[in-house]
């Protein structure tokens, strides 16, 4: 059984959200409805893999990076 609730958009997003739903030929319950799902069921976050530091590429993009950004990296210290 369904649920009704209330929502409020800011302005800019009211009117994205009309212009979708026109375009779309959908109603607000169903643009809702699949956004909720479809957040809630897929990650939100960047998931970050480790980074082989024996690797030379690793290194090397290292080395060009403190080399490039060396003030801001001696002011840190």
């Amino acid at each position: 059984m369904s649920k009704a609730r209330t929502i409020r958009f800011n302005e800019q997003l009211d009117s994205m959200v009309d212009e979708y739903t026109n375009k779309n030929g959908l109603k607000l319950n169903q643009l809702v409805n699949i956004a909720v799902k479809k957040y809630i069921s897929e990650p939100n976050a960047i998931e970050l893999e480790p980074v082989d530091t024996n690797d030379g590429e690793w290194n090397a993009n290292m080395k060009k990076a403190f080399s490039k950004h060396k003030k801001a990296m001696d002011e840190l210290a």
